[in-house]
């Protein structure tokens, strides 16, 4: 009865360090050192209407410079919302921007488009990488 009783519970140790294992692998996933040169160019084809349905360009602009009164320049150090880091901008993009700081349009959570996870952190590296062009050579 002891060993069924140890073996029930050394089982549920290893049920609930694989359920925590996930979030430790997404979290180290958003982290800048996950971009990658393959990440930031499907980034920039879903910002660009090429995949999945991206339009980010439409309010962007297709040099990202924004468009006044409606979005904001994404290639300058001026972040809106958020510090610029590339874990700031996967926030940004997934949940919108209900409330822009500026501009008349708010932006709804991916663009209003349905990414998947690594379309949404591949969006974010390109965005990122808009800034920091020392990532457009990245391995």
């Amino acid at each position: 009865m002891t060993a069924v009783m140890g073996g029930v519970l050394v089982a549920a140790l290893c049920d609930t360090a694989r359920a925590q294992q996930p979030a430790a692998v997404a979290a180290a996933d958003t982290g800048v050192n996950a971009i990658t040169s393959a990440m930031i160019g499907l980034g920039d084809s879903i910002f660009h209407g090429k995949a999945a349905g991206g339009a980010c360009l439409i309010c962007h602009g297709a040099d990202a410079k924004g468009t006044p009164g409606l979005a904001p320049n994404l290639t300058d150090a001026k972040w809106l919302h958020g510090d610029g880091s590339y874990t700031a901008i996967l926030g940004v993009v997934k949940e919108g921007v209900p409330d822009p700081k500026e501009g008349s349009m708010p932006m709804p959570p991916m663009g209003g488009s349905r990414l998947t996870p690594d379309q949404l952190r591949a969006v974010a590296a390109y965005i990122y990488s808009l800034s920091h062009p020392e990532l457009r050579s990245h391995p």
